[in-house]
């Protein structure tokens, strides 16, 4: 319930937060498969609140009025979360999810390197109906240039930024596969990451000392958009119909 309250508005329809709470349970399931023994989980806990290794979480005290006011729709997709695991030949699968995507989703392998076959590229086209669906923010580039030095302090790069993100290899929804800043290659996954942008599909500029990056969608981009999910909720598709859009070739499991 608290990764839930974390993750998705209280008030977006019931047949999206059922699917969100089943993404968050399938996700814990596999991480804690993963990292048992490794060190990493606190002592005595099962899963960590720390986004870098599992999802976030809200205490009841965190949540706010809102959550008490949707409190018996979000207890039943809890309820529902807890029994639909999401498999992908048997085992729960690696069910990432976003705000908003770029107006289809992006493959898991631009941000991750990895090439699971659930995570590729669906449609989401109501998400190009968010009120904030394009965004532009700007860095300075000496703040550009400390982000990249905290990723790799050996990092060698050209003292002109205008010769930045050459090479720029954008998909059709616009999501960075990669780009080049002097010498080295990155993934749009590492540059969304080194930056802290918005999402994964962005164009970039330079201009007198400024870096200016216009992002479409928020967050990776990968797996569930949750507007998306929304969007399909309110048009009578049910949580089920929703993860296996978002999750294709997946199986949602009644446990």
């Amino acid at each position: 319930e608290g990764c839930l309250a974390a993750q998705m508005p209280a008030d977006y329809e019931p047949e999206a937060l059922k699917a969100q709470a089943a993404a968050c349970a399938t996700y814990a399931l596999r991480l804690m498969k993963e990292l048992s023994g490794s060190g990493k989980i606190p002592e005595g806990a099962d899963i960590s609140d720390d986004p870098k290794l599992c999802q976030p979480f809200l205490t009841p005290e965190e949540r706010g009025a809102v959550h008490t006011e949707y409190a018996d729709r979000i207890a039943q997709a809890v309820d529902f979360g807890k029994t639909h695991i999401i498999t992908y030949k048997g085992e729960p699968i690696y069910s990432v999810y976003h705000a908003v995507s770029a107006g289809r989703t992006c493959p898991a392998e631009y941000i991750w390197g990895i090439k699971p076959d659930y995570l590729k590229r669906v449609d989401s086209y109501a998400d190009r109906g968010y009120i904030n669906f394009e965004c532009t923010n700007e860095m300075r580039a000496e703040d550009a240039r400390l982000a990249l030095a905290y990723y790799d302090p050996d990092i060698k790069i050209p003292a002109d930024c205008s010769k930045w993100f050459t090479g720029m290899d954008v998909n059709e929804e616009g999501y960075v596969i990669s780009a080049e800043i002097g010498e080295n290659r990155f993934s749009g996954g590492d540059i969304w990451r080194i930056f802290g942008l918005r999402s994964t599909a962005f164009t970039v500029a330079y201009r007198d000392g400024i870096f200016t990056f216009t992002t479409r969608g928020l967050g990776h981009g990968a797996g569930l958009s949750q507007y998306g999910a929304n969007e399909m909720a309110k048009r009578g598709s049910s949580a089920c119909d929703i993860l296996t859009h978002y999750y294709p070739g997946a199986s949602v499991a009644d446990a």
